[in-house]
């Protein structure tokens, strides 16, 4: 059962790092982005209006990224265990 999963919902297990990476990215560049809106004045208004949704979206993508990563580490978990509950 578990290896049915593992092929449709993960085909790669690098996936949950890849979200984990544009995610953390995000937030860094919308901090970058907020340092320059300090330096130039005429950017703020622009900075405010996407400073809300980039930082939703990266954290979205951080928690996505954690999600699919402890549902791998609960499939590793079962695949570890017999059918009668012991582990190898």
């Amino acid at each position: 059962m578990t290896s049915k999963y593992k092929i449709e919902l993960l085909p790669d297990t690098e996936t949950c790092y890849r979200y984990l990476q544009v995610g953390f990215s995000i937030i860094i560049l919308t901090f970058l982005a907020g340092l320059l809106a300090l330096a130039v004045p005429d950017l703020r208004p622009t900075y405010e209006i996407l400073v809300m949704p980039a930082l939703f979206v990266g954290l979205g993508l951080l928690l996505y990224g954690v999600g699919t990563h402890l549902h791998i580490m609960h499939l590793n978990v079962l695949e570890m265990r017999n059918e009668d509950g012991s582990h190898e």
